[in-house]
């Protein structure tokens, strides 16, 4: 079976440092190719996947652009049609109008991977013959409706995340630094409790306002510390040492791979119940959920009976690569 696989142009497939969408591509591909599966990337030409990459830019850049995203689906589907595959499958959900225009023999899937505004609801909903997965129900229940519609969570290579079990002392804040991500409440959590903070995360040219006003005052580097962006092996150093990973979300988390990550780690999660968070966590078993921030705070006290084992067999048990790769070679048989 030839599939091909469309990620965003804008970060390399796997990405450097930030790009949870383009981690979850590389995963699935080594999944699939695990299972004879043959697959065409078209992603931003720096990716280093061992697969064949095509695209219309040579390297990969951010922030990213309307009319760039169309640049790189009008040439993705170009080269389908002299160069046809047996299933496409989109990380973009623009896909459905270049695929509906000229290649709706062929079955077109579409991953969900960013949060659902109503005007994307809207446009995915005009095209009912479309496959869409939803990497949570949260996600699923905002485009109900869908006649083509189902749920396959992310997930992770368990080998390229070690457990530790004995855990040091700072909490940790990993992923792209903008206020949506609530990391000046991590800040605040860190300041008014005592505790150590390590944060670890690019900074974007839109959010630089949000880091110099919000986040740089109070990095000190003792008690609040800033690493900048971490690369694959310095952010699984960090989940597996820290005592928990903080992510006091102000917006609805579409799925939050970095919790799995955390957990795969041995490392419980301190979360706002925003999206899908309930469905990644275990609450009082593998983190606290919480819904105001004296909650956050009175959450600390009780780290300390949490189970660092527990953490990882939640992910092993139900968001494992095996468990995603199987799922989606299923919904390929299917549409085909």
């Amino acid at each position: 079976m030839r599939v091909a696989q469309i990620a965003p142009p804008w970060i390399p497939v796997p990405p450097l440092t930030y790009g949870g969408t383009e981690l979850m591509v590389a995963s699935l591909i080594q999944g699939l190719q695990a299972r004879g599966v043959e697959v065409v990337l078209f992603a931003a030409r720096d990716s280093t996947l061992k697969v064949p990459c095509f695209g219309p830019f040579p390297e990969s850049f951010w922030p990213p652009d309307k009319f760039s995203e169309n640049l790189h689906l009008s040439y993705a589907f170009a080269h389908l049609k002299t160069h046809p595959v047996r299933v496409i499958h989109s990380h973009l959900e623009n896909a459905a109008g270049f695929w509906a225009l000229s290649l709706a023999d062929t079955p077109l899937i579409i991953t969900l991977h960013t949060p659902l505004s109503p005007i994307k609801c809207e446009y995915l909903l005009k095209f009912p013959e479309a496959r869409v997965v939803a990497v949570s129900a949260f996600q699923a229940r905002q485009l109900a409706g869908h006649p083509n519609l189902q749920v396959i969570p992310h997930g992770l290579d368990l080998a390229a995340y070690p457990f530790q079990a004995d855990k040091e002392d700072f909490l940790l804040f990993l992923g792209r630094i903008y206020p949506d991500k609530g990391l000046h409440t991590a800040i605040r959590l860190a300041r008014e409790t005592g505790q150590r903070l390590v944060i670890a995360g690019p900074v974007f040219a839109p959010d630089q306002p949000y880091f110099d006003r919000q986040i740089r005052p109070w990095v000190d580097g003792e008690r609040i510390i800033y690493l900048g962006a971490a690369d694959f092996p310095k952010k699984v150093d960090l989940l597996k040492r820290a005592q928990a990973l903080v992510l006091p979300l102000e917006v609805d988390e579409a799925f939050g791979l970095v919790m799995l990550e955390g957990m795969a780690c041995g490392t419980p999660v301190l979360a706002y119940g925003r999206g899908a968070v309930l469905e990644v966590v275990v609450h009082g078993e593998t983190g606290w959920v919480v819904n105001s921030y004296a909650q956050l705070r009175d959450s600390l006290a009780q780290l300390s009976g949490l189970d660092p084992y527990r953490c990882r067999r939640q992910v092993e048990r139900h968001f494992s690569l095996e468990r995603m790769a199987a799922a989606y070679l299923e919904l390929y048989s299917q549409v085909l």
